[in-house]
């Protein structure tokens, strides 16, 4: 299974792709249950941090930051640039290809009229293209032997006390108040608290193997769920385009890795992973897999999940409206 790109979350998500299509049956999904293993991976995560991740990833936070937005600006000026060619408005195109943020996407899509069904489903063609292409170029080209510095144990933890649990509930019941104030906050606040609990030695009961299985199975659900084909074929031509920019997006992610790798010399994998335009549990997952560090990949997903939802919408609010007139005239 070691060769196998997150199989826990790929395998669910295809087959019910795959019943999806070959039934032509609507799905359900219980969001209470995603939100359950959204905390459970979220402290998965948070496990994986030590004493000395927060000093560890500091000097990481300015180069990171300055190549994250490379990235993301690149995707913006590419998406800008195919709209001369094909008959789609600059801010449907721009909207749809930031390399994250979904919800913050289609909030501004909708507050400034644009096309809100091609921006779902640019997204939806970025997100399929990260999700299998990445980790299965990082399995079998990037891979550095079985667990990193800090490799997630998801065995029975000795020096973890039963009344860590509390903890758990607790940040279940955080994420719960602040899920619309926090982004990804079912994820970020127990990834954080319980990262913070870990780096002050305190160390947290390792919940069972068979939980963060499920959690990974259900997240494969959710993501198939989510993923609308209607939509993609609806999109026709115009998804082959955005699919093409996805490619150029994740090879561009893959270069500013190799040198962010060169700059700071991290592994060439926890590099890659940090700087690829996947989702943070996700790519976290599969820097598990590969032998990088998780704590890292996530430590720094994070500062670019917080550009994304709060800069970058601030940014194209103020200049998406400049840029559609320049377009039209």
């Amino acid at each position: 299974m070691i060769k196998l790109p997150l199989p826990w979350v790929l395998g669910p998500l295809v087959a019910l792709l795959i019943w999806k299509i070959s039934t032509k049956k609507n799905t359900a999904v219980s969001y209470t249950l995603r939100n359950i293993s959204f905390v459970i991976l979220g402290i998965q995560l948070g496990n994986t941090f030590t004493t000395s991740t927060f000093t560890l990833i500091a000097p990481y936070v300015i180069p990171y930051t300055l190549f994250s937005c490379t990235l993301i600006t690149l995707a913006l000026v590419n998406a800008y640039i195919i709209t001369k060619w094909i008959d789609i408005r600059a801010d449907t195109s721009m909207l749809g290809s930031i390399p994250g943020g979904l919800s913050a996407s289609l909030a501004l899509s909708d507050s400034m009229g644009s096309n809100t069904v091609l921006v779902t489903v640019f997204h939806t063609v970025r997100l399929l293209s990260v999700l299998f292409i990445i980790p299965f170029v990082s399995t079998h080209f990037f891979y550095e032997g079985s667990g990193g510095s800090t490799s997630i144990s998801l065995g029975p933890n000795e020096t973890g006390s039963a009344w860590t649990l509390m903890i758990y509930l607790a940040v279940y019941l955080l994420a719960k108040v602040f899920q619309h104030k926090v982004p990804a906050a079912f994820v970020m606040i127990p990834m954080i608290i319980t990262g913070s609990f870990q780096a002050f030695g305190i160390a947290m009961y390792s919940l069972p193997t068979v939980l963060f299985i499920f959690a990974q199975v259900s997240l494969g659900v959710y993501l198939g769920y989510k993923i609308s084909l209607h939509d993609v074929l609806k999109a026709g031509k115009y998804c082959l385009i955005y699919f093409g920019l996805s490619i150029i997006l994740i090879l561009t992610s893959f270069a500013l890795g190799y040198i962010f790798s060169l700059v700071t010399g991290l592994q060439l994998a926890t590099s890659i992973l940090s700087i690829a335009p996947g989702g943070l549990i996700e790519m976290a997952l599969t820097a598990q897999t590969v032998g990088g560090d998780p704590s890292i990949v996530s430590s720094l997903q994070m500062i670019r999940l917080l550009i994304i939802v709060i800069v970058v919408p601030l940014f194209l609010q103020r200049f998406l409206p400049k840029i559609v007139d320049i377009q039209n005239k």
